[in-house]
């Protein structure tokens, strides 16, 4: 089984790099391959160009791209990990999506509408924030976030978003905090493992 985790965060010391880092280690003893897209790393260009644009029109993407699918085509289940950013995604993160995630690809238009074409792929996301989800859920942003950074890309692919968990106030967060929501969400992948998706 391989677990694709796309990983969007620039500093090495972050609480996303170590939540990637056992991530990857819980992956190796369930049995499951993880392959890490490390998209600074990568320094994956997020540019959805005009190039791009004309050569999905005709069935054709970029040979970047074409590695960025074949690892989804090849997985079970997927990870993003990400912080939360002016309520959104990273811009390298957004970048990725929007060039990866591509029509004829993901998706195409048929007779009853638009078709998602990545069935079978289990999605989990995994966001860091600075604010508490207190704050955010007295705005109703919560499941605002939870749609428009999940479902409606990932479902809209025919993909089943499993999970969604936020990290708090993770800036001013101490390590046995940040011990307590690593363990957290390993412990949400212990369902998954024993499924094996």
């Amino acid at each position: 089984m391989q677990h694709l985790i796309i990983y969007a965060h620039p500093s090495k010391k972050s609480f996303s790099c170590m939540l990637k880092d056992r991530l990857v280690k819980e992956s190796l003893i369930n049995g499951y391959k993880p392959i890490v897209r490390d998209l600074y790393q990568m320094s994956f260009n997020p540019v959805l160009s005009s190039d791009d644009l004309d050569k999905i029109k005709y069935g054709n993407v970029s040979d970047d791209i074409i590695i960025e699918q074949e690892y989804i085509v090849n997985s079970d289940l997927i990870t993003l990990i990400f912080p939360l950013w002016w309520a959104g995604y990273p811009a390298i993160l957004k970048g990725y999506i929007d060039r990866v995630m591509s029509y004829g690809f993901a998706y195409k238009a048929g007779e009853k509408g638009i078709e998602g074409l990545l069935i079978n792929k289990k999605v989990v996301l995994l966001t860091s924030m600075g604010n508490s989800i207190e704050e955010y859920e007295g705005k109703n942003l919560i499941g605002a976030f939870k749609q428009t950074l999940g479902h409606e890309i990932f479902y809209f692919c025919g993909m089943d978003v499993i999970h969604h968990e936020f990290f708090q106030q993770i800036p001013d967060a101490s390590e046995e905090i940040k011990e307590k929501y690593s363990n957290k969400a390993l412990k949400f992948y212990n369902s998954v493992w024993f499924e094996k998706v």
